[in-house]
């Protein structure tokens, strides 16, 4: 059986920690309520639909694609066709949290098609559902490689404007200039207002296009590993666990070429979709090597008892996070394990 892991950031495994704290398990204690309401929600939008929706394409521009997010008083998960992507978790040290940045989606996206975006929104830190308050707003574009000083906004988001999830029954629009790039002549337009108020998590989806110069299988093709839990009995937990504990190994051992040869595959994908030239690749492997021999890190041990279990990827990837913070238990890289 051949299954794919999300083994998702290298960073995450490193720590100068040697035991499970007493206040790690207060933690684990305290989110009970968030990932049973997470698990809920994600549970009961589950529909046969799976993205993404492939289309033939003859584009050869390097087309780099990004979302921009912009929130306040909330916390939030972007997932691009039912895989983790990014989030931000307000942590209360500011009287309005919020976030402002972009990130690149090529190497979830794969190839050219259909794609769908969901959105996983939760309450401001200290509260456990919404009251009126919570905003995030979604722009998406693309910009190509040598030229990203001009975006090229989607209109399916609402171009520059982007999409506002929140309780507000308005928002502004602006026209765009693509050659300044710049907005111009807005005012307020009215939209359908987000019902969070009452939530402990919202959720959000759409769909989008996206014209990209690839098209790779990588995960597409797994089998579907959520089904196969279910219907062959199969100890998904128990083998996903297994390869945690060989990947954690490789890396206690600090062998650069062996983890490479592990999640070599999904790497080279990773740097062929955001179009990595020869120097950002040796670059890349120059750092990586660093870090691997840098004696200031040491290996966090793993404990079971602080593993989440989830599926992706409509169940072809399994992920496995940290029930005390929710970072993936290894959280960077995503590569392909293979079990007899």
């Amino acid at each position: 059986m051949k299954i794919t892991v999300a083994v998702l950031c290298l960073f995450a495994l490193f720590s100068c920690q040697s035991n499970l704290s007493q206040e790690t398990k207060e933690k684990i204690k305290e989110k009970e309520s968030f990932w049973k309401a997470r698990s809920e929600a994600i549970n009961n939008s589950k529909t046969d639909l799976e993205y993404p929706i492939k289309k033939d394409t003859t584009i050869t521009e390097q087309r780099r694609y990004q979302l921009y997010l912009t929130s306040m008083d909330c916390s939030f998960e972007i997932f691009i066709d039912d895989v983790f992507l990014t989030k931000f978790i307000e942590n209360g040290t500011t009287k309005r949290g919020g976030y402002t940045g972009n990130i690149d989606l090529n190497h979830l996206l794969l190839t050219s098609g259909t794609h769908e975006i969901k959105v996983l929104m939760y309450p401001k830190y200290g509260k456990k559902i919404f009251d009126t308050k919570g905003i995030l707003n979604i722009k998406l574009y693309y910009y190509l490689k040598n030229n990203f000083k001009e975006n090229f906004y989607t209109t399916q988001l609402n171009a520059n404007n982007g999409i506002e999830l929140s309780q507000s029954s308005e928002q502004w629009m602006d026209k765009w200039d693509q050659q300044s790039q710049v907005g111009y002549d807005g005012s307020y337009v009215s939209k359908k207002p987000s019902q969070l108020k009452g939530l402990a998590v919202y959720e959000w989806r759409t769909t989008f296009e996206a014209d990209v110069p690839f098209n790779f299988a990588s995960w597409l093709n797994s089998v579907n590993l959520e089904k196969e839990k279910v219907t062959d009995k199969k100890d998904i937990r128990k083998e996903v666990v297994a390869e945690y504990v060989k990947i954690h190994k490789i890396l206690s051992n600090k062998s650069s070429d062996e983890y490479l040869s592990i999640v070599g595959e999904r790497e080279n994908i990773f740097k062929s979709c955001l179009f990595y030239d020869k120097n950002e690749k040796t670059l890349q492997r120059i750092e990586f090597d660093e870090l691997m021999k840098n004696d200031d890190y040491v290996l966090e041990p793993l404990y079971e008892e602080t593993f989440q279990l989830e599926f992706q990827s409509y169940g072809k990837l399994v992920n496995i996070f940290n029930k005390a913070d929710g970072e993936s238990i290894a959280d960077a890289m995503i590569g392909k394990i293979y079990l007899s």
